[in-house]
């Protein structure tokens, strides 16, 4: 009786310290996980972080990211993850550093992986606002035709509209080209513009902003505008003939004979005094007529300009 005990604490007592002493003690070998392959870091893929990856290995629970600061320096732990990656956001962007990865279970860690270099890019700085910016007059009848000129260092650009200048500008679209046709637009109806340039890091403040319109088959572009030459130190005259159908004109200046034109005045009559000027200052004017359903194109320009006051005339004697 004595004897069968003494056998079955052997038959029991044996396996389990067999098997503290092939587990717990790793005597035997291969229970640590190799350490990982493959690993690699992101070299001026971000300006935020650098990314590094790892191949997994079947007996890992866990992974260690080691960082030094060059190939065959230190290395300091800087995180335990369960996944394959690792975005390391304590970079400083353009200097190079050097990552290794331990593979780990519950029986212990392996030994370092190769080590990999990587480097976060330095951002680049904003690109300057989009100039040049012009916007289709009654042009088209289904569309709005935007332009500008291209700006050194962008990679696309993003358009943004408003219904009324001062409002709230919504982003359209992002192009690469330097042009873009607004198609969702109603005939006749004046929508404004502003457009932005962006490289891979960052945009550009906002363009000036210029208005546009579709033209709508019906009212005719008002003919013989004229704009007063220096006849009124005080003001110009901008006047056209009456077009069939319109009920009111709206009138736009410019600084120059390319534009951009603003509109200014809505008026009834066929002609307008603009005294907002500077005298001797060359403007020039635009004018469309309208009606309740929808605005004409824009009329040919003609440049004008208030006359320079002269000097007082001399004390009567």
């Amino acid at each position: 009786m004595k004897r069968k005990r003494i056998l079955r604490i052997v038959f029991f007592v044996l396996p389990v310290a067999l098997g503290m002493l092939l587990t717990g003690c790793g005597l035997l070998g291969g229970l640590r996980p190799q350490p990982p392959s493959q690993v690699s870091a992101t070299v001026d893929s971000f300006t935020d972080r650098i990314r590094v990856t790892w191949s997994a290995v079947p007996e890992a629970g866990a992974y260690e990211v080691w960082r030094g600061e060059s190939e065959n320096g230190e290395y300091e732990l800087l995180a335990r993850t369960g996944y394959n990656s690792y975005d390391d956001l304590s970079v400083t962007p353009g200097r190079t550093y050097w990552y290794r990865v331990k593979a780990c279970n519950r029986f212990g860690c392996s030994d370092f992986s190769p080590a990999a270099s990587g480097r976060a890019r330095r951002p680049e700085r904003p690109p300057s606002p989009p100039t040049g910016l012009q916007a289709s007059q009654g042009t088209y009848a289904d569309h709005i035709h935007l332009e500008w000129n291209a700006v050194s260092g962008a990679v696309h650009y993003e358009v943004y509209r408003a219904a009324v200048a001062t409002a709230s500008y919504v982003l359209l679209d992002t192009v690469e080209d330097t042009s873009y046709d607004d198609y969702r637009v109603s005939a006749g109806k004046t929508y404004w513009y502003k457009v932005r340039a962006c490289s891979n890091d960052a945009c550009s403040l906002l363009s000036e902003a210029v208005s546009g319109y579709a033209g709508v088959v019906g009212l005719q572009a008002p003919q013989g505008v004229t704009a007063s030459d220096g006849d009124y130190p005080d003001k110009v005259i901008v006047s056209w003939q009456a077009v069939e159908g319109a009920t009111n004109y709206l009138v736009y200046r410019a600084s120059s004979q390319d534009g951009p034109y603003s509109p200014i005045a809505d008026v009834e009559e066929t002609s307008y005094e603009d005294t907002n000027v500077v005298p001797g200052t060359t403007y020039w004017y635009k004018v469309r007529a309208c009606n309740a359903d929808a605005c004409s194109p824009l009329s040919s320009a003609d440049s004008g300009r208030a006359g320079e006051e002269g000097p007082p005339p001399p004390p009567s004697s």
